[in-house]
């Protein structure tokens, strides 16, 4: 799974923090930001399938309230035909293996979808503290 940061979020964070309403926008900026991860990794999934289910079970959580805050999840989910988890066809693509050369899919999903959920979160940002 990839771990997606941007710079500049944690202003954001403080903001909201500081409006007092951190835990009623934070997970609807997550909400609204994560289909853009998802068609992301679903698109750049989607260029290494042999039958394609990899890429159809690609699904997102909700946000969920953690210690540090809200984040939401995007992986593929159940197994193939054969019995192979697609999360475990996923990390071999990212990683590679001892006889497959890494294919990073997910690293470069998440900075193409980068500036444009940094876009989206602002816009909700902006929505809902009346800017």
């Amino acid at each position: 799974m990839a771990r997606f940061d941007i710079d500049g979020f944690d202003e954001v964070i403080r903001d909201l923090e500081n409006l007092g309403r951190f835990d009623e926008i934070a997970p609807k900026i997550i909400e609204e930001s994560i289909p853009i991860l998802e068609a992301e990794v679903r698109k750049e999934v989607s260029r290494h399938k042999d039958t394609g289910a990899m890429a159809a079970s690609i699904k997102t959580t909700g946000a969920t309230a953690h210690n540090d805050g809200y984040y939401a999840v995007v992986r593929p989910t159940g197994k193939d035909e054969k019995g192979v988890r697609n999360m475990e066809k996923l990390a071999y693509l990212e990683y590679g293996t001892s006889r497959e050369a890494a294919r990073p899919v997910l690293t470069k999903a998440v900075n193409s979808a980068a500036p444009k959920v940094l876009k989206k979160q602002q816009e909700v940002f902006d929505r809902e503290v009346g800017l």
